[in-house]
């Protein structure tokens, strides 16, 4: 009884041709159980999908590591999807061994099946992220929203309470109601500025772009945190662009911005630890795409989970058990950047620290952002 089920998978491993592997139609079932398991662990994928030689080879292709493939990498279902060939593999791809026949067959049930699956997980998977995208901007727009109406309503009773503080403070002669006033209004400035802040991230001033020279932006982002840097016992690497690059941005918000990112990996990282600053050009999705920049800062201090990174941006979230400051640091960054026509990306795992990038448009773009 013949085995052929039309499917094929395409092998490619390091610095070698491509070669076909014919897949059995009880190993197209396996690997579809897999598929429509979800999930992008290859020890999971292996136990679904059985023992058979293509699969086995295919997988080992695929090996990154014995954990869940990050997310900014290509997942196991998108490789199985451009990898998977109905029919008969490409005209001058090797196939891997007889007795399979290279001949074009119509492919079996079980291998329409297989693409079905497929076809259906990515669709999925589409939804999803396009689902996640959405709820993410929405809850950012509403909190954005009632920062700005919040800050109005707070701002007012808050001057209130510094003026008639400083008032009584000019004729107070009792030291200890002098500390107590100049307490009430420390706090009272401390509380209109943490509102300014949240104003600012709701809506923040419109950008005046330029060009501005990206290396003379970050060596001025690291000399302002310099001395914070020293005090906490992190030391700081630059890794410099090979060529200079000039960015098409706010310098003011964007210098701000990343030394708001630079001040939370300060803070994530235990003393001795270290922060990187990079900076290099990044590939635009087509030709007719503005040229984009990036500005990396990484640490090696506790990293985030997946709860905490989903967070990240909101106002006040507050992350120290994951090892990032807290505040508006990151939320002020995003905001900014999004201002400049840019982006803000973070990656992080508990324990391998953390790198954001903030990414920049390197000429004027012609459509809204």
């Amino acid at each position: 009884m013949s085995h052929d089920s039309g499917a094929w998978l395409l092998v490619q491993s390091a610095n070698s041709p491509a070669i076909a592997y014919a897949v059995p139609r009880q190993a197209c079932l396996g690997l579809t159980r897999a598929v429509l398991a979800g999930g992008d662990d290859l020890v999971a994928w292996r136990a679904l999908a059985g023992g058979d030689p293509a699969i086995a080879a295919w997988l080992a292709a695929s090996r990154r590591d014995e954990t869940p493939v990050a997310a900014s990498r290509e997942s196991l279902l998108a490789r199985l999807s451009s990898t998977l060939v109905l029919g008969a593999p490409p005209v001058g791809v090797a196939c891997a061994s007889e007795p399979f026949s290279p001949l074009p067959m119509e492919p079996a049930l079980e291998a329409q099946l297989l693409a079905a699956a497929v076809e259906r997980m990515l669709a999925h998977e589409r939804l999803s992220a396009r689902f996640d995208e959405a709820l993410a901007e929405a809850r950012l727009e509403a909190l954005r929203e009632l920062a700005y109406g919040a800050g109005h309503e707070i701002n007012n009773p808050l001057a209130n309470i510094a003026t008639r503080a400083q008032a009584l403070l000019l004729d107070e002669r009792d030291a200890e109601r002098r500390r107590r006033l100049a307490t009430i209004v420390d706090q009272s400035f401390r509380a209109r500025d943490m509102i300014g802040g949240l104003m600012l991230f709701a809506r923040p001033p419109k950008p005046q772009p330029g060009e501005t020279d990206i290396g003379g932006l970050v060596a001025a982002v690291i000399e302002s945190i310099q001395q914070a840097a020293v005090g906490r016992g992190v030391r700081l690497h630059y890794s410099p662009s090979p060529t200079p690059l000039s960015a098409h941005i706010d310098r003011g918000q964007i210098e701000e911005a990343v030394r708001a990112i630079a001040v939370n990996a300060i803070e994530a990282v235990e003393d001795g630890g270290r922060v990187t600053l990079s900076v290099g050009s990044v590939a635009g999705p087509s030709a007719a795409e503005a040229g984009w920049c990036e500005i990396v800062v990484a640490d090696d201090g506790k990293g985030m989970d997946a709860a905490s990174l989903r967070r990240a941006f909101d106002p006040f979230y507050s992350g120290r058990e994951a090892g990032r400051g807290a505040g508006l640091g990151l939320s002020k960054a995003w905001r900014f950047a999004e201002a400049s026509g840019g982006r803000v990306v973070i990656e992080s795992k508990p324990g391998e620290g953390t790198r954001v990038a903030v990414v920049l448009p390197t000429r004027a773009l012609t459509t809204a952002r």
